[in-house]
């Protein structure tokens, strides 16, 4: 017995795709389970399609989970080989805290338009990111209800960019939205195109449960996958520079996916959780955190979905079929450490107050460095460990994604089936300038979170992670188109 899946593909949430019933089984054993009521006069043979999406903050990608056999009866070993290409746009609008209303006001539009000592914030742009990614994806049956599969997701194009909220700014509004970036970065700012592969992936899927095997159950797989980081690590560059594609983040993600066949309808949910070890090469620190640093891990990312198949056309005897997919899924992501939308703006600025040259004042403000025997630089206690050095990375608030998704699937015949469809998605609002300047949980005393303390946290930057400095996202949207064949054997 054969089971199969199509291709999906999505951004932003980890995620399983639309079960779709496949094919492979004989007349002997359809005539065997319609006389036990099973279903199979209302689907082909196999057990439901197995496919997972997944998105990763700003990036990364589709997933394809093929379920398929060997060693089953008369069909002794089933191999899929799949193709897919998907693109992604994903906007976001740009705003910065301001806590002093007269600035506030005459940068722009006031979110809630109050005029307050309160912490407010203001437009600052547009943060665009489109992406390319061909997918590429081997599975091997192993035995009965268990496959091996590996996948390469190649990035053909990254490109990024801030811009006005504006399409023809005036010369004020320039002005005012420079006054409140505050010289840590320009708008517009081009990031370079990037390409290659961020990670390629390895994974095992068994389904305890088969509907097509016995009538009465449920169709039930597990799955568990690792990722492993190859090429080039993310570094911050601006347009016509060499920025890097991967992350360097090691992966492995652990899923559930229930569904049930009802002759023409096919409901289906379920679970995944995602948890990401860093490489040594990418600036986490996990390998070798910095006294006081909060976080040096990637957010953990738990994930849930529900949806149905519908199968409005199919012939058994051909192995043909056509289906429409509609799903919802969420994903909450969990604070951490990221390479955020202005990972490219920020880490290739050259304002000191992002590279410890500034020293302390009696205010407690920072002012620029002196020669004065009291004076205490962040440049000498920190700027010259490469460790302490800013990279563009940041901490950022968690927050929800919450993704719709329609799929059409056409099986042509018993070897190949063809998927096309889109996508439409949405973060929550979050800050991503977001650490503390003390990390509590080290704190014995006052005296731990002066700079150079141990409860000190040297990845902080008061001029971003202060309260009323902080940036952060709104009105994020993510739209995907994809398409692509898998062939089976």
């Amino acid at each position: 017995m054969r089971k199969t899946a199509g291709l999906a593909f999505a951004c932003g949430l980890a995620v399983a795709a639309s079960p779709a019933r496949a094919q492979g089984q004989d007349r002997s054993s359809r005539r065997e389970a319609d006389e036990r009521g099973g279903v199979v006069g209302a689907a082909p043979a196999g057990a439901a399609q197995r496919a997972v999406w997944d998105f990763v903050h700003f990036t990364t990608g589709a997933e394809i989970v093929d379920v398929i056999d060997s060693f089953d009866g008369d069909d002794p070993f089933d191999i899929n080989l799949s193709v897919g290409f998907q693109r992604t746009l994903r906007r976001s609008k740009i705003v910065r805290e301001c806590r002093e209303p007269d600035r506030c006001d005459r940068a722009g539009a006031r979110d809630d338009g109050a005029f307050s000592e309160f912490i407010d914030t203001v437009d600052i742009g547009r943060y665009t990111q489109e992406t390319y990614i061909l997918d590429l994806l081997l599975a091997v049956g192993l035995f009965r209800d268990l496959h091996f599969y590996t996948r390469w997701p190649l990035i053909l194009s990254d490109t990024r960019s801030l811009g006005y909220l504006e399409d023809s700014p005036s010369d004020a509004y320039r002005a005012a939205v420079g006054e409140m970036v505050d010289n840590l970065f320009t708008i517009p700012f081009e990031s370079p195109e990037r390409s290659g592969l961020d990670y390629f992936a390895v994974g095992i899927s068994w389904a305890p449960f088969n509907q097509q095997r016995d009538p009465t159950d449920p169709n039930w797989v597990l799955n568990f996958e690792g990722r492993f980081a190859v090429g080039d690590v993310l570094k911050a560059a601006k347009s016509g520079g060499e920025g890097g594609i991967s992350r360097r983040l090691n992966e492995i993600r652990f899923g559930m996916f229930l569904s049930k066949r009802y002759r023409w309808i096919e409901p289906y949910s379920g679970i995944t959780f995602m948890a990401g070890i860093p490489d040594y090469s990418a600036p986490y620190h996990f390998d070798a955190p910095v006294s006081g640093q909060i976080n040096t891990m990637p957010p953990l990312q738990g994930s849930f979905l529900f949806g149905m198949e519908i199968v409005p056309w199919e012939n058994i005897e051909r192995m043909q079929k056509f289906s429409i997919g509609l799903e919802i899924a969420g994903t909450y992501h969990s604070e951490g450490r990221v390479f955020s939308e202005l990972f490219d703006a920020l880490g290739t600025s050259e304002d000191p107050r992002l590279h410890y040259e500034r020293a302390p004042r009696p205010d407690g403000r920072f002012g620029p460095c002196t020669s004065d025997p009291g004076s205490v630089c962040w440049s000498e206690r920190y700027g010259g460990d490469p460790l302490y050095r800013f990279s563009g990375m940041t901490d950022v608030e968690n927050y929800a994604s919450v993704m719709g998704r329609l799929t059409l699937l056409i099986q042509a015949a018993k070897y190949i089936k063809f998927y096309a469809g889109l996508g439409f998605g949405h973060d929550t609002e979050h800050s991503v300038t977001f650490t503390d300047e003390c990390n509590a949980g080290e704190m014995n005393g006052p005296q731990d979170c002066q700079i150079g303390g141990d409860a000190y946290n040297p990845m902080t930057r008061e001029v971003i992670d202060a309260p009323g400095n902080r940036f952060r996202v709104q009105e994020t949207t993510i739209f995907d188109v994809f398409a692509g064949l898998t062939a089976m054997f």
